[in-house]
């Protein structure tokens, strides 16, 4: 049995070759740099990095909700909801931590930096 490529298999290899390199240079640059809070609320999204301090308020669906950016993490330190889970979830500091004030809609997760994976 004799195997013989066509123009469109070269295409096809060259094609996902190209798109494994760009999804492995995508995953190793992720984890480099300082890490950021991605936050979402409502329709949109912002970003902050977590090596600046600052306080943040974020008006949630039910209302205003204050986030604080210390010492290289974030946290809830006030929001409306009945619960206070988010409060209470503590800081959020390494690549893939996540914080949620779920009744207020809005979730935090962190970007970049170092996760406990990383060796």
């Amino acid at each position: 049995m004799k195997f013989s490529f066509k123009p469109a298999d070269f295409l096809f290899l060259a094609i996902s070759v190209v798109l494994i390199a760009l999804s492995l240079i995508a995953l190793s640059g992720n984890s480099s740099g300082p890490a950021v809070a991605v936050i979402k609320v409502k329709d949109a999204e912002y970003i902050y990095p977590l090596n600046q301090p600052r306080e943040l308020e974020f008006e949630g669906v039910l209302d205003k909700a204050h986030l604080v950016i210390h010492d290289g993490c974030i946290e809830f330190v006030e929001s409306p909801c009945r619960d206070k889970i988010c409060i209470h979830m503590g800081q959020a500091h390494q690549d893939g931590d996540f914080l949620a004030c779920l009744p207020n809609r809005i979730i935090v997760t962190i970007e970049g930096g170092e996760s406990d994976t990383d060796n």
